[in-house]
């Protein structure tokens, strides 16, 4: 199959580079960050779930990130396009970054590792600030813990050699930032306040920084992304707040998502409900927070 394409340029190395989404390809992004699109395309999951094959040109081996659902033909695909896999790593737990990952390991014989445990096999889960490093891949991954959609979301700072001596390429930062739309966060382990300050975690550190995202297309600024996820999130709240102070906390959710969401397809419409919930919960806490400090103060404990 032709796939379009253009030749680029990046930090000194020539990629012949397809657009998105181009499934069951191999398709450069930065010089040691490539994608494998799997066909599972969805409301949530736009055109489908990124694969990331983590090697510089010459290595013998790879590292994979987010191998996808249980998808034998995608995973076929990336066991051939990612050669020798020496490690599978997962930005999180959920099904379509996840599911596929023992199966993969099969494959591959490689071991997985997450933040959450009972999803490591055959190695430790990660830490926050580590550097996973292994033999016959060049690049180094910084772990970055950015809980909120999840509790156990990391981003993966991808390096060209040593973190802080080389080039930063890339950040994978699964579904805590996609290429296009806004994210989830889950209702049962999801935090809004955690996720507003990965947030600013990865608006810090990401100025110019090329996306890896979990789903959608990459971008050229980490930092841009995450600043416009924040004002929208806020955007929201004060949305939230407005809709209290006109119609008070007794307010129903259908009458609430009607008044923050005016434009919203109906086939979203469990996802704002859902959305909307978990903003109230953060509200809420935020409240609690503050009545407490308030008491604190006025009982002379702070």
């Amino acid at each position: 199959m032709s796939l379009p394409g253009s030749t680029k340029v990046i930090m000194g190395a020539k990629l012949n580079l397809m657009e998105h989404p181009a499934y069951s390809q191999l398709r450069p992004v930065t010089p040691s960050a490539s994608v494998v699109l799997c066909p599972n395309p969805g409301y949530s999951s736009l055109e489908g779930t990124n694969s990331w094959i983590i090697r510089a040109s010459e290595d013998s081996r790879s590292i994979v990130i987010d191998p996808g659902p249980e998808d034998e033909g995608h995973l076929n695909v990336l066991n051939a396009k990612g050669e020798e896999v020496g490690l599978i790593l997962l930005t999180h737990r959920h099904h379509d970054h996840a599911d596929g990952a023992t199966r993969f390991r099969q494959l591959t014989g490689a071991p997985i590792r997450a933040f959450d445990p009972s999803y490591c096999e055959k190695a430790g889960e990660l830490v926050d600030g580590e550097i996973i490093t292994i033999d016959g891949v060049t690049p180094q991954i910084e772990v970055v813990a950015t809980p909120g959609h999840t509790r156990d979301s990391v981003s993966f700072f991808i390096w060209s050699g040593t973190p802080h001596e080389s080039t930063l390429e890339g950040i994978v930062t699964g579904d805590t930032i996609a290429g296009r739309h806004t994210t989830m966060i889950s209702e049962t382990d999801g935090d809004l306040g955690q996720y507003l300050e990965s947030l600013a975690i990865l608006e810090e550190r990401g100025k110019d920084i090329t996306l890896l995202p979990g789903h959608g297309p990459e971008g050229d600024d980490v930092s841009w992304f995450a600043r416009k996820y924040i004002d929208r999130r806020e955007q929201r709240l004060e949305q939230i707040r407005g809709v209290w102070a006109t119609q008070g906390r007794e307010v129903s959710m259908k009458d609430l998502i009607d008044a923050i969401y005016d434009d919203v397809d109906p086939v979203l419409r469990g996802a704002a409900e859902q959305s909307t919930h978990v903003a109230i919960r953060y509200l809420l806490a935020q409240e609690r927070e503050e009545s407490g400090r308030n008491s604190a103060v006025d009982t002379g404990q702070i």
